[in-house]
């Protein structure tokens, strides 16, 4: 039980900060979109995006997208993929251990109950000849049981916030996706009215 309560202290200290961490990054994500929606000019986007870095992740992509904008299509939806997916990476990191907390707590519980019973076992042995005291056995069980329940309970917890975290991450992701896009499309058009002229 007092592994399992490190664990459920553990899990929810990384809960805590990756819900911050996420609701931060999208909300100042949100403030970047609607600062450039609001202006035309390519010099004042630029300087939005330059005093929203190193904060917003969108801001840090959406400005390496502009600085690429005299590139091939092609190579700069690429290289702008391979440094979004990079930050997507930054946005997950930590849930892998929640993940791992999440599958080791019900067998953590599993193990003590096992143990448990294991000393249950060796105790009746030992009073055989006395004879058994029921409620003896059934207050040793309950207490080996007690694990798993424990376990199950920080496991359940932890899984439900690791998909919700991973849901979150996934939704900014689609969003950061959606502005990259925009964003080229605008550029890259911008870019081949002023070639025509």
């Amino acid at each position: 039980m007092f592994v399992l309560l490190l664990l459920s202290f553990a899990a929810v200290g990384l809960i805590i900060g990756k819900y911050r961490q996420l609701l931060h990054i999208a909300k100042l994500n949100r403030a970047v979109v609607d600062k450039l929606s609001s202006l035309t000019d390519s010099a004042e986007q630029v300087g939005i995006l330059q005093s929203a870095i190193p904060d917003s992740p969108l801001a840090v992509v959406l400005l390496k997208t502009w600085q690429m904008k005299d590139e091939d299509y092609i190579i700069t939806k690429d290289n702008i993929e391979s440094t979004a997916n990079l930050l997507i990476h930054k946005l997950e990191k930590g849930l892998g251990w929640l993940s791992t907390i999440a599958a080791i707590a019900p067998l953590i519980g599993f193990l003590g109950t096992v143990t448990g019973m294991v000393r249950v076992f060796i105790n009746i042995q030992a009073r055989s000849q006395n004879g058994i005291d029921i409620s003896f056995l059934a207050g040793g069980i309950w207490e080996a049981l007690l694990t798993t329940v424990g376990g199950l309970i920080v496991g359940i917890f932890a899984i439900i916030c690791y998909n919700d975290l991973v849901q979150h991450a996934e939704n900014i992701a689609k969003h950061m996706q959606e502005q990259i896009d925009e964003f080229l499309i605008q550029i890259k058009f911008t870019a081949g009215k002023s070639v025509k002229r």
